[in-house]
């Protein structure tokens, strides 16, 4: 199942979840350190069951969010869209990693992303060999 084939439903109630994650992580993010803050978003309220394909696939559901994070006005750089990625893979009960990596040369770069076993859920950007911390 495509994200296409997912239900009309299935895309509301996953396009409320991101927003609703997005409002949580933005406020956090702006009152508490980010080990504090990855640290309280893995540790859910409550647990969702897989609701349909979407859910199922962690890439799906990544992208999901990237695509409803595109057209929220605010701050939806690659730390935000990570933290929102992880909270609702974490509420699924998966257990990623958040990725912090940066370049200081020519001009300073950084970025983030969510991995699972090893594999980037969001792009890396060419970032791979930069990493300074897992979260």
């Amino acid at each position: 199942m495509s994200p296409s084939d997912a239900t009309l439903r299935e895309r509301a109630w996953l396009v409320a979840e991101v927003l609703v994650t997005y409002g949580m992580v933005r406020w956090s993010v702006r009152r508490r350190d980010l080990p504090t803050v990855v640290a309280a978003l893995r540790r859910p309220r409550r647990r969702l069951a897989a609701r349909g394909a979407l859910d199922a696939d962690e890439r799906r559901l990544a992208g999901a969010a990237v695509r409803v994070l595109e057209r929220v006005p605010g701050d939806s750089r690659c730390l935000t869209r990570s933290l929102v990625v992880l909270a609702m893979l974490a509420r699924r009960g998966r257990d990623v990693r958040l990725v912090l990596a940066a370049r200081p040369a020519p001009t300073f770069a950084a970025h983030a992303w969510v991995e699972r076993d090893g594999r980037p859920l969001l792009p890396t950007r060419d970032f791979d060999d930069a990493r300074l911390a897992e979260l």
